[in-house]
């Protein structure tokens, strides 16, 4: 549909559907329910995805039939994983709260748009809390899971968190008896029970456990000293192995992007090397290599940023200074100094 702060996002005709039969239930409000419920799905999604990308995870959402969904690379560590959880939660906490006081403490006199903060807030703050209770695949039951797996053996682990689960589940649901929420919430309800019953009934893990990989750092080693020795095919297909390895320690990673990047510009492959270079630590040769791609492949304004990023900064002078000789018939006036 389409793409905010570089975080595509894509809609499910059964998505479309829900919003369709919300507005036909009831024309009145539905369509301002419709709306309300759409931003707030977006705002939960974007706190978990604007962390995904700052771990450069590449993120995607998808807004489908039961809600939303933020899909990403998987995290090298746990701490990281929790953090982008967490965000999206908290998103949704602090909108609602940012909304709870604008109508409480600002004169609006419109019924329309009361109603819409109304529904900002129960759907936010609800909604947000509910996420946050440890039923697994909610958020609260993937923190658990990161917990569990912290002070178990992941086998426990798994086990644990999915039996706490259908315990939290069973009491939801009757609650939500009492209280009346719904048949919608009856039905989420019953996919999660169902998905933890499968789990325990069949054992399976929901991802291997992170541990360090030896091997890993074997291949990144001899990759350094290919990239070192000017060897760049041997580089380039020893990191792919490394990027390729599960459970790899993050500064093990960042390095195997750095090499891909600079030596996938080094054959010419320029597009392809800045979806490395993105990805890598701003060194020095990861900046050349960086100011080399925008330079062959005509971005001027990403050039120009470059140039006068601090990353640029940190280069040594005669670094900078051989770089912007080499760039001053594209660099303007002002990018240049």
């Amino acid at each position: 549909m389409f793409t905010l702060a570089s975080v595509p996002v894509s809609v499910s005709p059964w998505y479309l559907l829900l919003l369709v039969y919300l507005t036909v239930r009831n024309p009145s409000q539905g369509l301002v329910f419709a709306v309300c419920i759409t931003i707030s799905l977006l705002a939960h999604e974007f706190g978990h995805a604007l962390v995904a990308k700052h771990f450069k995870l590449q993120p995607q959402i998808l807004l489908h039939g039961f809600g939303g969904l933020t899909g990403h690379e998987r995290a090298q560590r746990d701490r990281d994983e929790a953090l982008i959880i967490a965000a999206g939660p908290f998103s949704g906490l602090l909108l609602g709260g940012l909304v709870f006081v604008v109508a409480r403490f600002m004169p609006i006199e419109s019924m329309n748009v009361r109603v819409a903060l109304d529904y900002f807030v129960w759907i936010n703050l609800i909604w947000s809390i509910f996420n946050l209770l440890p039923m697994w695949p909610m958020d609260g039951g993937q923190l658990l899971r990161i917990g569990a797996s912290k002070v178990l053996k992941p086998a426990r682990g798994e086990r644990f968190t999915h039996i706490v689960s259908i315990v939290v589940i069973a009491l939801v649901a009757l609650g939500s008896y009492f209280v009346q929420f719904g048949p919608m919430m009856m039905i989420i309800l019953a996919m999660t029970a169902w998905q933890n019953l499968q789990a325990l009934s069949q054992g399976r893990q929901s991802e291997a456990p992170r541990r360090d990989n030896p091997f890993a750092r074997e291949l990144m080693d001899q990759a350094e000293r290919a990239y070192e020795a000017g060897d760049d095919v041997e580089a380039l297909r020893l990191s792919h192995q490394v990027r390729a390895e599960p459970n790899v320690q993050p500064p093990v990673l960042m390095r195997a992007w750095s090499i891909l990047g600079v030596a996938t510009t080094r054959q010419g492959n320029y597009e392809e090397a800045l979806s490395y270079l993105r990805r890598a630590p701003d060194s020095a040769d990861v900046v050349e290599a960086r100011a080399q791609c925008f330079y062959q492949l005509g971005m001027v304004d990403e050039l120009e940023g470059l140039v006068a990023s601090k990353a640029f900064a940190r280069l040594p002078s005669e670094t900078r200074q051989e770089i912007l000789r080499a760039l001053e018939d594209v660099l303007q006036p002002d990018g240049a100094a």
